[in-house]
């Protein structure tokens, strides 16, 4: 029997659901709901039913409901409890032989890192963003029996390469041949068996653009305020903190208002506030720490910086689609598949010296074995099986003060510094 809806399953972290964005885009165009098709007038045509005039919808999202924000002006509408409940049964299950009642007419588009977690079946069509066995090196293939060709070269340590995806993105440091994750769902979207999709996709290739037309753009040019992230998904992915408030010390120093923002996972971790603090600076001048309480408070936040700079997170992808200016830092995950790549005038990926990195696509492994074998940041438990005593990762520590800044002032232009 032909599908006659589709649902998107995607349980990833925030980073994650915005590199697969386009992707879910994608989807909705190929639908034809109102607000994707070319010749919609803008978002104001958009709607959150997912279908047209009382008809049940065609379009549905399984996953974290705080990212409807952003899929119901594409169509989408939340998964009802009954199929909820069905996709779970579905986990971890060696074969699926009887389709589940509540999924009758549904084909699933599946969004994971490398596999997903269910029973191969014609109904569900795995998206990996990664190749099956990634963390060894590169994504010249996977298991699939879909191949997904490298990317060109690696640049040479110390020069900034422009990746094919976004020319705007420089990364600077040695990078490997991965291709960016957005891309490489395109590239299974476009090659999927034309029988296993309801419809056929329709790649948008402004996709940012229609990202700011739908949530808005960058309203930071004029402002002070740098946005300093010092958390991530995972503790292997985090700068050490007294480098945060070293930089912070000198963004005040040069005239700009520093705000570091804390998300869940630092709340949790007990991340020490304190050690983000600037030595020597004045009573009573503490950098402001915020925690959003939302993706939307996060957004409007992000939105209204000069500057955002911190490790390879969640809020960097956010800020850099919004079209804010994002210095990324990454260690052991390459900056060639994760880095922010929305529509900044200028994201600078800037990726560890050591030879030995990047050493992960996932992240399950680390060649240096920090943090005892770190687990997935997808299944977190505790510190990511990481003891305070581990200290930050070798790669992450690597990146120094001065380069950070550096690069930080050349996206920030000429400093206005005040007298000390």
């Amino acid at each position: 029997m032909k599908s006659d809806k589709l649902i998107a399953v995607h349980n990833g972290a925030l980073g994650d659901f915005l590199c697969a964005w386009p992707a879910l885009l994608a989807l909705a165009r190929g639908a034809g709901t109102p607000g994707t098709r070319p010749d919609d007038a803008g978002p104001e045509h958009a709607v959150a039913q997912g279908g047209k005039g009382g008809d049940a919808p065609r379009l549905l999202f399984a996953g974290n409901m705080e990212r409807m924000r952003w899929l119901a002006p594409l169509g989408y509408a939340p998964c009802p409890p009954d199929m909820r409940r069905a996709l779970d049964g579905l986990y971890g299950e060696p074969e699926t032989s009887v389709w589940p009642q509540a999924l009758a007419g549904a084909t699933l588009a599946w969004f994971c890192l490398d596999r997903a977690p269910v029973a191969a079946h014609p109904r569900v069509v795995p998206l990996p963003c990664l190749s099956s066995g990634a963390d060894g090196g590169g994504m010249d293939g996977d298991d699939t029996g879909v191949e997904v060709p490298a990317m060109a070269l690696a640049a040479r340590p110390g020069n900034a390469s422009h990746a094919n995806h976004a020319s705007h993105v420089s990364h600077i440091g040695p990078t490997g041949q991965t291709r960016h994750v957005t891309e490489t769902l395109r590239y299974r979207l476009e090659r999927a068996v034309s029988s296993a999709l309801p419809w056929p996709p329709r790649w948008d290739e402004n996709w940012h653009g229609t990202w700011q037309a739908l949530f808005g753009g960058w309203d930071g040019g004029n402002s002070r305020t740098v946005v300093l992230v010092p958390g991530a998904g995972h503790r292997a992915k985090q700068w050490p903190p007294s480098r945060f408030a070293a930089v912070a010390g000198e963004l005040r120093r040069a005239g700009y208002n520093p705000l570091y923002v804390l998300g869940p996972a630092e709340l949790e971790r007990g991340l020490d506030r304190n050690a983000l603090m600037p030595e020597g600076m004045p009573e009573g001048g503490e950098v402001p720490v915020v925690t959003p309480a939302d993706h939307y408070e996060l957004a409007q936040l992000l939105r209204s910086a000069r500057l955002v700079i911190g490790n390879d997170s969640g809020p960097l992808h956010l800020a850099s689609l919004h079209g804010v200016p994002v210095l990324a830092l990454f260690g052991p995950a390459p900056a060639s598949a994760w880095c922010p790549h929305g529509a900044a005038p200028l994201t600078i990926s800037l990726s560890s010296p050591l030879e030995c990195a990047p050493c992960s696509t996932t992240l399950r492994r680390l060649a240096c074995g920090w943090g005892h074998g770190s687990g997935s940041p997808h299944e977190d438990t505790g510190h990511n099986g990481t003891s305070a005593l581990d200290g930050p990762c070798p790669c992450m520590a690597a990146i120094t003060v001065q380069t950070a800044l550096d690069n930080a002032l050349k996206l920030l232009g000429p400093p206005e510094r005040k007298d000390r």
